[in-house]
């Protein structure tokens, strides 16, 4: 079985090959807004992905699908449903949270009190994050503020521990009263960064289901009005 991992969800961009429990194929790009070509060299190592598998069929599409940034997000979503439309290629949609999640350490065997919450940078001094324990989401999505964050935790987790990860967490490093905090870890590092290899992991058991996702209907999870809808309505 041979599934294609997307992730767009942040500033960097990542595709892979997974093959019965194997990664082939992982390519990540760092996209940069400042040129017109930034999405270039990530659709050049699509199209060298597709190419190597030659007349073998796809089985399916892992795609993370946010929160995440607006434009980002879009790219491949797609990406994979323009895949689905001319292969007829099934697409499986994941959390973009819950992928970040699965790279802490305790997400597979509980943590105890210890609660996991994955930060994607939201802008405008705001974030996405939710709240993970014992493989469970124990929130829906959530954007919030550093303040926003403090009070939220002193509300409903105020007896747990709470390890923030992923590319979103310089938002609470800045927080003197998050910093401060005994009841916050912040863990800095680029091993809780999204990757298309784990939103295939993530997106396994609905794969081995066939549990997939409606093309027709599939979109996005902004979360937030993007900052167009935000000028229309303002």
């Amino acid at each position: 079985m041979k599934i294609l991992g997307i992730d767009t969800s942040t500033t960097l961009f990542s595709i892979c090959l997974w093959e019965d429990g194997r990664i082939l194929y992982e390519l990540k790009r760092e996209r940069n807004f400042y040129k017109k070509s930034r999405d270039a060299g990530f659709f050049e190592g699509i199209k060298e992905l597709l190419n190597s598998l030659n007349d073998e069929r796809l089985d399916g599409i892992a795609i993370a699908i946010g929160p995440g940034m607006f434009t980002s997000l879009r790219v491949g979503l797609a990406l994979a449903k323009g895949l689905h439309f001319s292969m007829n290629i099934p697409i499986y949609a994941v959390n973009t949270l819950e992928v970040i999640a699965r790279s802490f350490p305790y997400f597979e065997h509980g943590g105890g009190d210890i609660i996991c919450a994955p930060v994607i940078d939201a802008s405008q001094k705001e974030f996405f994050v939710g709240f993970y324990n014992n493989k469970k989401s124990l929130t829906t999505n959530l954007i919030l503020t550093p303040q926003g964050f403090l009070d939220f935790i002193n509300n409903r987790f105020k007896n747990n521990l709470i390890v923030a990860i992923g590319p979103g967490v310089e938002n609470l490093v800045n927080s003197k009263e998050i910093r401060d905090s005994k009841q916050i870890i912040i863990l800095k590092s680029s091993t809780f960064f999204p990757s298309a290899s784990k939103v295939v992991e993530v997106a396994l058991p609905r794969i081995k289901r066939k549990k997939y996702d409606d093309p027709d209907v599939l979109e996005p999870q902004y979360v937030k009005k993007t900052s167009a809808e935000a000028r229309l309505e303002g």
